[in-house]
């Protein structure tokens, strides 16, 4: 069954791993961090990965937390 809920989504740098990461949220009035995120990606992508590779692998997420979370209204911040 799918909601229409919105989604919200926010690109995390990890400065220490030089990694990006995507974490979920249905609540958009709070900071949203991964201890109160409902689902948080593994690293998607480094920083020295081209822009092509970065925006597939987010695309890729993207699609995989629409499944899982069974919404298509994605939000990204």
């Amino acid at each position: 069954m799918q909601t229409n809920c919105t989604l919200y989504a926010k690109l995390v740098k990890n400065k220490r791993l030089q990694t990006y990461r995507l974490v979920f949220s249905f609540d958009a009035h709070n900071r949203i961090t991964v201890q109160n995120a409902v689902l948080v990606t593994g690293d998607v992508a480094s920083f020295t990965d081209s822009a092509e590779y970065v925006n597939y692998s987010l695309a890729q997420a993207i699609d995989v937390a629409k499944k899982q979370l069974r919404t298509n209204n994605v939000v990204m911040l």
